[in-house]
């Protein structure tokens, strides 16, 4: 009867952000304190990705508050007077706050399943159960996660219960110093130059935006966030690029040689009175995914012209100094996860040792 229970009112938790046809702003649906369904504008631009990830930020702690408040009705528990609030000002950009945020969502659906209604009821032995839960639990579409994923969910519980501690809810943090061994990451793969020319076939029946992004991140090994570049960051005079909200914030904000190759499509973007070089689409990554799924080349990603770009930068004897600023690459271990080593790289020196006969 609890479960099933549970597991009504959590498939009412799930707060949702939308467009409406004649509006610029997200809006967003979820339950309020008192049960009534909501909906309301954001305030968040839909055609800002910036504020379309304050959007989602508050679209996942309006999803961990009505999970807590589900949790806090069948428990008492009183997780969602505090959590949410420690994990806003841990947070310093609403990207890390949306991730950690959508963590927690998880954590407190299976806080109210286990019916751990306190900080004081969590061990590290329950801590551990989370991980079989976590990814053998099928979602909607009857996918599951992976090892990774409930790790870091597990690591940002660490955070919150280190919180619990300071404020007094829990006499020990369980989850300090936990030692699980993540899977290994699948490496991206370097585009072939026949990749390369199957995708740009392949783009030519698909939105404008698409190809746009494709070739900037070709020429520059930029992020797919970032290929949305503001036409006055774009110095025609100096030939320089300047991309202004990199991953890690304006703080890490670069600029680059503008790449000859990519100068004429720019200069149509300009001439066109753009504001920006693309406008993404609702969740323009899970389009990127769709796109390998539907040419059949589902081992590659978005993320693989960056790959390519720092590859081919190594192979044209470009100091590694200089490839980490073209990319923005701030450590050499993370520029270094991006090399890949052919046989035909180091076939140069196949006979740089020699021994007597």
């Amino acid at each position: 009867m609890l479960c099933s229970k549970l597991t009504a009112q959590t498939a009412l938790a799930m707060a949702s952000i939308y467009k409406k046809q004649n509006s610029p702003f997200w809006f967003v649906q979820f339950i309020d304190a008192d049960g009534t369904r909501r909906n309301k504008s954001t305030g968040f631009r839909a055609d800002n990705p910036g504020e379309t990830i304050k959007a989602r930020a508050l679209r996942a702690q309006l999803e961990a508050k009505e999970l807590n408040r589900t949790a806090g009705e069948i428990t008492g528990g009183n997780w969602d007077s505090w959590v949410p609030q420690y994990l806003e000002r841990h947070c310093e950009s609403p990207l890390t706050l949306e991730r950690y945020l959508d963590a927690w969502k998880w954590l407190a659906f299976w806080l109210q399943e286990k019916h751990y209604h306190s900080p004081r009821a969590i061990t590290y032995r329950n801590t551990l159960e989370y991980l079989d839960w976590r990814t053998s639990y099928k979602k909607k579409t009857g996918k599951t996660v992976g090892r990774n994923t409930a790790i870091f969910e597990l690591k940002t519980f660490a955070l919150i219960m280190g919180e619990a501690v300071r404020l007094g809810h829990a006499d020990a943090n369980p989850l300090v110093s936990m030692k699980l061994k993540r899977d290994k990451a699948a490496k991206k793969p370097e585009l072939t130059d026949a990749e390369i020319s199957e995708i740009r076939a392949a783009l030519k029946d698909e939105p404008e935006w698409m190809q746009t992004a494709f070739d900037i991140s070709l020429h520059t090994g930029c992020r797919l966030r970032e290929t949305r570049i503001p036409v006055n960051c774009i110095d025609f005079m100096e030939n320089k690029i300047t991309f202004p909200s990199p991953k890690g914030g304006e703080d890490r904000a670069f600029s680059v040689p503008m790449p000859t190759a990519l100068r004429p499509l720019l200069e149509r973007i300009r001439k066109s009175k753009q504001k920006f070089t693309v406008e993404f689409p609702f969740q323009p990554s899970r389009r990127w995914q769709q796109f390998f799924i539907k040419i059949k080349k589902t081992h590659l990603t978005f993320h693989c012209l960056r790959v390519t770009y720092v590859n081919r930068l190594r192979r044209a004897g470009v100091p590694r100094e200089a490839a980490m600023r073209l990319v923005n690459h701030a450590s050499e271990l993370i520029h270094q996860i991006y090399q890949r080593e052919k046989v035909e790289d180091v076939a140069q020196w196949r006979d740089a040792v020699q021994f007597a006969a």
